[in-house]
C-alpha cells in the first residue's frame, strides 16, 4: 500500500480543512451571537461565554464546506504540479489515490453523526442557559439606570433598585436557582396586543429563576402589592402577590433538533414534556373543565325543580343562583323566568344575605380561567331588579346588569389532571365528555400534536444523517472534480464544489421540513430529503466515470 502518499494527503487535507473550519465557526458562532445581543439577552462578556457553547453546535454546518474546500484545493496542487500524472504512471488508480480522501470523509461522518446526537445538543443546552443567565444580570442592569425591562413575556417592569441575590439564602425560594430583589416596583401585565390589562405596584419584590429539563422560568411575588385591573376597574389589596411563571426566551426554543439520541427516544415514549404537546395538553384540561363546570351548573340549577339553585364563588364573596329554567345554547347556559319565578342571585351566600337581585332572563358564559381546573362563569342579566335585605321594594331597577366574574367553590376537576399522561387523559375525555365540542376539539389537537411531534423526531435523526453523509460526499466530489478540472482556477472548481453543497443542504432541510410540518407523507419528506445525498452522489459518480475514460 502507498502509505507514503497517504500520508502526503491526509497530513494536506487535515490541515487546510482544520483552518478552514475554525475560521468558518468562528464566523458563524460570532454571527449567532449577534441577534440574542441586539435583542438585550446577551451582555458583552457573556457573550464570549455563549460563543465558546455555540461554536461546536456549528461544526455540521461548517465541515461539509470546510471539507469541500481543503480537497479542492490539495488536488489542484497535486493536479497542476503533476503528482496526481506520478502516481498513475506509478500504478495507482484514481481509486487508491482517492482512497484516503474517502477514509477521512467516512471518519468525518461517523464523528458528525455522533457529535449531533449526543454532544451537540448538550451545547445547545449550555448556550440557552448563558443567555438565560446573563439575561438576570442584563435586567439587574436595566432597572438600575431607571428604565423598564419587557423581555419577560407578557411584562414590562420597572424599578428603583435590582439586586442579584443567592437563592439558597431563602427557604421560600424553593428550587429557584437565582434570585432577584427588587424596590419600588411597577408591573405592568400586557395582553395579545401589548396593550396594558393590569398594573401591580409594591414596595419590595423579588423574581426567581427556575430551571429544569423543560426550560427556565421566571416568577414575580409582589410584597403588600396594590393591582389595578384595567378591564373591570378594580383595584385590590395582596400582602403577596405571584406573578407567573412566565418562560425565558431563549435563541434555541423548544425543538427535537436541540435534543440528543436518548432524549429525542425518550421524548417519542413520553411525549408530555414537549412545548406543543403540553400547551394542547393544557387546552384540553381547560375545555374539560369548562364542560365539567357547565353541566354541573345545570344539573344543580335543575335539582329540585331549580328552587336550591348553585352557589359561585366572586372574587370577595360568593353568590347564589336560581332559575327556574334553564338550557344550553352554544355551549351558554340560557337562563329563563316564569311566571311568579323570577331568576334570584343572593350574596353573600355563604352569610346572612344582604342583597337580592330578580331578573326576567339570564345567560351564563363559561371559559377557561387562569387555572385548568377553575374556569370561570361570567353572568349577564335583562330586567333586573335590586332588593335590599331586609326590605320587599327594589332599591333599583335595570335594564341589564352582569356580575363580576365567577368559579366553583372548589377545584371543578382534579388539580392533577393536567399532569396525566397523554393516553390518560385523552381517554378520560373520551369517557366523560363527549358530549362537549369543544373538549372532542382539544383532544384531536392533542393528537395532531403528537403526531406532528413524532414526524419532527423521525425527520430529525434522518436529517442528522443525513447530513453528515453530506461531509463524505462532499470531500470526495471536490477531489474528483479538481482532478477533472484539473486547467481551471481554483476558485472555479470550489464554486461548483460549494454550488452543489449548498444545493445539497437546501435539499435536505427542505425534506426534513416537509416531513417534520406534515405538507406530505412522512416517506415523501424522507424522499426529499435523502435526495440530496442521492443526487450527490450521481454527480460524483458521473464526473468520476468521464475522469477515469480520460
Amino acid at each position: 500500500m502507498p502509505w507514503t502518499i497517504y500520508r502526503y494527503i491526509l497530513r494536506e487535507l487535515v490541515k487546510l480543512m482544520a483552518l478552514s473550519a475554525l475560521v468558518l465557526v468562528t464566523m458563524v458562532s460570532f454571527a449567532a451571537a449577534i441577534k440574542p445581543m441586539s435583542d438585550g439577552l446577551l451582555g458583552a462578556g457573556a457573550m464570549l461565554k455563549f460563543v465558546g457553547y455555540s461554536a461546536p453546535t456549528m461544526l455540521g454546518f461548517v465541515l461539509p464546506f470546510a471539507g469541500a474546500f481543503a480537497s479542492t484545493l490539495v488536488f489542484i496542487r497535486m493536479a497542476a504540479d503533476n503528482e496526481v500524472q506520478a502516481c498513475l504512471a506509478s500504478g495507482l488508480s484514481y481509486v487508491k489515490i482517492l482512497a484516503p480522501v474517502a477514509v477521512l470523509g467516512l471518519c468525518l461522518t461517523m464523528g458528525l453523526f455522533y457529535l449531533s446526537n449526543f454532544v451537540v445538543p448538550g451545547f445547545y443546552r449550555a448556550a440557552a442557559e448563558t443567555v438565560e443567565s446573563d439575561l438576570m444580570s442584563v435586567l439587574v442592569t436595566q432597572l438600575n439606570q431607571n428604565r423598564p425591562f419587557s423581555e419577560i413575556d407578557g411584562y414590562v417592569l420597572y424599578a428603583d433598585s435590582a439586586v442579584q441575590d443567592d437563592a439558597s439564602k431563602y427557604p421560600q425560594a424553593g428550587t429557584a436557582k437565582k434570585l432577584i430583589r427588587l424596590t419600588g416596583v411597577a408591573v405592568g401585565e400586557l395582553d395579545d396586543q401589548s396593550r396594558v390589562r393590569a398594573d401591580s405596584t409594591a414596595k419590595i419584590a423579588n423574581i426567581l429563576l427556575f430551571q429544569d429539563q423543560q426550560g427556565s422560568r421566571v416568577t414575580i411575588k409582589l410584597l403588600e402589592a396594590m393591582r389595578y385591573q384595567a378591564d373591570v376597574g378594580e383595584l385590590e389589596y395582596f400582602e403577596e402577590l405571584t406573578l407567573g411563571p412566565r418562560d425565558l426566551p431563549s435563541p434555541f426554543g423548544d425543538d427535537p433538533k436541540f435534543l440528543s439520541w436518548p432524549q429525542l427516544h425518550r421524548l417519542g415514549r413520553e411525549p408530555d414534556g414537549f412545548g406543543d404537546v403540553r400547551e394542547a395538553k393544557t387546552t384540553l384540561a381547560r375545555e374539560m373543565a369548562v364542560a365539567e363546570l357547565r353541566t354541573s351548573v345545570r344539573q344543580q340549577m335543575k335539582a329540585e325543580q331549580g328552587r336550591t339553585g348553585v352557589v359561585l364563588k366572586g372574587r370577595h364573596q360568593q353568590y347564589r343562583i336560581t332559575s327556574p329554567s334553564v338550557r344550553t345554547v352554544d355551549g351558554a347556559l340560557v337562563l329563563e323566568s316564569r311566571p311568579n319565578r323570577p331568576i334570584t342571585i343572593e350574596y353573600p351566600a355563604d352569610g346572612p344575605v344582604q342583597r337580592r337581585l330578580e331578573a326576567v332572563s339570564g345567560l351564563i358564559t363559561i371559559k377557561p380561567g387562569d387555572s385548568p381546573w377553575r374556569p370561570t362563569a361570567s353572568t349577564e342579566l335583562s330586567q333586573v331588579r335590586v332588593f335590599k335585605i331586609p326590605g320587599a321594594d327594589p332599591i333599583t331597577e335595570k335594564p341589564t346588569d352582569s356580575l363580576p366574574p365567577m368559579n366553583w367553590p372548589t377545584p371543578i376537576i382534579d388539580k392533577q389532571a393536567e399532569q396525566l399522561p397523554v393516553d390518560q387523559l385523552n381517554e378520560l375525555a373520551r369517557k366523560h365528555y363527549t358530549r362537549s365540542a369543544n373538549v372532542t376539539q382539544a383532544g384531536l389537537g392533542l393528537q395532531r400534536n403528537i403526531q406532528k411531534l413524532g414526524r419532527k423526531i423521525v425527520s430529525q435523526l434522518h436529517e442528522r444523517a443525513a447530513s453528515a453523509i453530506t461531509c463524505l460526499m462532499l470531500l470526495v466530489f471536490g477531489a474528483v472534480l479538481a482532478i477533472h478540472l484539473r486547467g481551471q482556477l481554483p476558485l472555479v472548481v470550489f464554486f461548483w464544489s460549494f454550488l452543489l453543497a449548498i444545493v445539497s443542504i437546501i435539499i435536505i432541510h427542505t425534506g426534513q421540513s416537509l416531513a417534520a410540518t406534515g405538507r406530505m407523507p412522512v416517506a415523501g419528506g424522507l424522499a426529499v430529503l435523502w435526495s440530496g445525498n442521492a443526487a450527490m452522489l450521481l454527480v460524483t459518480f458521473m464526473v468520476y466515470r468521464r475522469l477515469a475514460r480520460n
